[in-house]
């Protein structure tokens, strides 16, 4: 009879643990700070740490701003009739991809020179799971956007063309 109690704390114990691992593992990055999930491309940017500061409040007020868009955007779809095709719903998908983009460029161009502001929309655009779709995770670490297949590494594009040149 002991070794039976002592057996079901063993596996209530194995299963409090791998329950806490698998929460942990799905949750993902959300505990990480932002600051830190963004610290790659910021010391590849040479960014200093004001700018630092300042473009990481403005990745995080335009994530929410961009979150709160697509929620509207969502519910209309919803309420439409007839509701859009599949091609009708890519094709917005892609022109407010393009918006926001845009949106975010120009925003970002107000804190960082042109040609910075280039290298850091690409780099969030190859990491489409973060800031640039309101995706499954932006800079917050909330959920939203995985990535769609498009990730070619960071300024991928450039060294193949010094490559193929």
């Amino acid at each position: 009879m002991m070794h039976f109690k002592q057996y079901i704390r063993t596996i209530l114990i194995t299963v409090t643990l791998a329950t806490v691992a698998v929460a942990t593992f799905a949750m993902g990055n959300r505990a990480v700070d932002p600051a830190q999930r963004m610290s790659y491309i910021f010391s590849q940017l040479n960014l200093t740490e004001s700018q630092q500061a300042e473009v990481l409040d403005l990745l995080i007020a335009f994530s929410a701003d961009q979150r709160s868009q697509m929620q509207t955007h969502r519910e209309a779809m919803r309420a439409a009739d007839p509701r859009p095709t599949r091609a009708e719903l890519l094709a917005l998908r892609d022109s407010r991809r393009s918006a926001q983009t845009q949106v975010l460029t120009d925003r970002l161009n107000t804190l960082l020179a042109p040609e910075i502001t280039a290298e850091l929309v690409t780099y969030l655009d190859a990491h489409r799971g973060g800031m640039m779709s309101g995706g499954r995770r932006d800079v917050t670490g909330s959920i939203g956007g995985r990535g769609h297949g498009k990730h070619r590494g960071y300024n991928q594009s450039s060294n193949q063309e010094r490559i193929e040149g």
